[in-house]
């Protein structure tokens, strides 16, 4: 399964690893799988530190607006381990099923005309390309808030990033 991933032990990590470590300890209360991957490079991770406990705590997003988000990207990037957590994650977080359902299979959520549908639908726009219209634009604007756009943004390509590392290290999901 992780063949490829080279785990740093915190015992053994240089200065530059252990803050890293110390600092995921205090946000996070341990170390997530794709940081084994960023802690080679400790200023890489360290920047990374801070976006992902932001968006794991996001101040302007919803559990269930996360995991839409996250779950979208895992499948864009057909990330299969990123897929069968947050599968599970965003169910958890109250998620429709017929929603999980649509992302899983590639298509644009139905998910209606209030706060959490436009979050689904500025996320599949974002994943498209990113070019929406301005009609389109105005609605996410009016509904979201830039500062709910902005956290999309960052919690897609904080996951893109995710996605690709654990594939790329050819991680499967656990059983």
């Amino acid at each position: 399964m992780d063949k490829r991933l080279a785990r740093i032990d915190p015992a053994s990590a240089d200065a530059a690893q252990k803050t890293v470590i110390d600092r995921l300890g205090a946000g996070r209360g341990r170390i997530p799988t794709p940081f084994n991957i960023w802690l080679h490079n400790p200023n890489l991770a360290a920047g990374m530190e801070i976006i992902g406990t932001h968006v794991d705590h996001s101040p302007v997003l919803s559990e269930a607006e996360t995991e839409v988000a996250i779950l979208s990207t895992a499948v864009f990037w057909n990330a299969p381990y990123v897929i069968a957590n947050h599968r599970r994650h965003a169910l958890k977080a109250g998620v429709p099923e017929p929603v999980v359902d649509a992302i899983l299979e590639k298509r644009r959520p139905t998910a209606g005309a209030d706060r959490f549908g436009a979050v689904c639908d500025a996320v599949a726009d974002i994943l498209g390309g990113a070019m929406v219209d301005d009609a389109r634009f105005a609605r996410y604007e009016a509904t979201l808030g830039r500062a709910v756009i902005a956290e999309l943004l960052v919690t897609i390509g904080y996951f893109t990033s995710v996605s690709l590392a654990m594939s790329f290290h050819a991680l499967e999901p656990k059983n």
